[in-house]
């Protein structure tokens, strides 16, 4: 690890940052598998997904992000969809902002949902830039718990997918696990109030599924590679929350004695620099 530091907002901590030159370095595929930690079952419910049965830890919120925001991925029908990309924001007659919804700022976690954009009213893969304040603010009103969460915001760690293998022809789990952000009525509203950019990933969604679903695992190595200069480039980002939020959230670890203190932290991967 660097020695550099980088200051988010008016947050007092300083966060560690890893070191340009050995992320720029290393190849997509090597630095995706360091991001697998031990195994950690988890139970999830409604909403992101119910795989196996969550054992508190550490988690790594892993994103693409610059200095401006963070970039989510959501799934939509093509009215829905067709309405944002024109206006840039969402709304339109078949929009209801204070619906429950889920961001999840993993681009494989969406493919895996939607079908890589090939389920019944969800055949658009929408990119959303949100402010780095925007998305802190949201979460520190989401609730991280077992087999439930807030009643307006929800925090959920499920089984990582990697978008650069395939399994069944669905991207393949991994070990270390995924954010899913779940919102509804005011924070759905304030989620759609800040967005900055969409934009359409649909095209690239269909191009890493036709490649996921060839038989050959070489095949399917060789096609991303020859894909990955269009693939968003997913790094740890920790959220400028405050220090009990990102302990809720099992961002950060809790110190002895919380009330809400994880009991066997996995190994956490630390931020870097992003790119300019």
């Amino acid at each position: 690890f660097g020695s550099s530091l980088l200051r988010f907002g008016h947050r007092s901590d300083l966060i560690p940052l890893q070191c340009e030159r050995t992320v720029a370095s290393t190849p997509l595929s090597t630095f995706v598998a360091t991001m697998s930690g031990p195994v950690q079952d988890a139970t999830t419910s409604s909403g992101g997904s119910s795989e196996g049965s969550f054992r508190p830890g550490l988690c790594t919120f892993m994103a693409e992000w610059d200095e401006e925001g963070v970039f989510l991925y959501q799934a939509f029908n093509s009215e829905i969809a067709d309405w944002a990309l024109e206006h840039q924001q969402f709304g339109g007659p078949g929009f209801n902002p204070t619906r429950m919804t889920w961001v999840k700022p993993s681009f494989a976690w969406v493919l895996y949902r939607s079908g890589y954009g090939r389920k019944h009213n969800q055949e658009r893969i929408l990119k959303i830039k949100v402010p780095h304040a925007a998305l802190a603010k949201l979460l520190a009103r989401c609730s991280c718990k077992h087999g439930g969460g807030g009643s307006l915001g929800r925090v959920q760690w499920d089984p990582a997918r990697d978008l650069l293998s395939a399994d069944g022809r669905e991207p393949r789990k991994r070990r270390d696990r995924a954010i899913q952000i779940g919102l509804k009525g005011r924070l759905s509203e304030l989620y759609v109030q800040s967005v900055l950019s969409i934009q359409d990933c649909t095209d690239l969604a269909h191009d890493v599924g036709k490649i996921h679903s060839l038989k050959d695992p070489r095949e399917v190595a060789r096609g991303m590679e020859a894909l990955k200069h269009e693939l968003p480039v997913e790094t740890p980002y920790m959220p400028p929350c405050d220090e009990a939020v990102l302990k809720k959230l099992l961002l950060q670890e809790s110190e002895p004695g919380d009330s809400e203190a994880p009991r066997h932290a996995p190994h956490r991967v630390m931020g870097h620099r992003p790119r300019r």
